[in-house]
């Protein structure tokens, strides 16, 4: 039986981060789910994910961004896809994409919530392919 590959969510918003939980488990994957970055950073160095789900505001509006930022300027991590899903451009009117803002947003690929379980998952496989 192959291993799983593993996925960390990290989102401030336990219900959410559930429910996409839920979602990758059912199709195999194994998920951690941390509630902020700091507890994000302890899970990355604890268990190497294959993958990362990041919101990008939790304690501040900013923290997606700045870990993304950090996580792809450091060594050990910068080949860890990152999938940013949040809500940012709903609660500010700012939209953001990796192809127009690729020097802050350095996600490998961006989404924004709600996302549909079917969407979740065929950015979830391209970007660990």
């Amino acid at each position: 039986m192959p291993e799983k590959r593993k996925i960390l969510i990290i989102d401030d918003d336990q219900d959410y981060g559930k429910a996409i939980k839920m979602v990758l488990e059912s199709n195999g994957f194994e998920v951690k789910h941390a509630l902020n970055v700091q507890d994000g950073r302890k899970a990355i160095e604890a268990e190497k994910p294959e993958l990362i789900v990041l919101d990008v505001m939790m304690d501040k509006h900013t923290d997606g961004f700045d870990l993304c930022y950090d996580l792809k300027h450091d060594e050990a991590c910068k080949n860890i896809p990152v999938l940013m899903v949040t809500a940012v451009t709903g609660k500010t009117g700012f939209k953001f994409s990796p192809e127009t803002d690729g020097e802050y947003l350095q996600a490998d690929d961006y989404i924004s919530k709600p996302v549909a379980s079917a969407e979740l998952l065929k950015r979830v496989k391209k970007l660990l392919n």
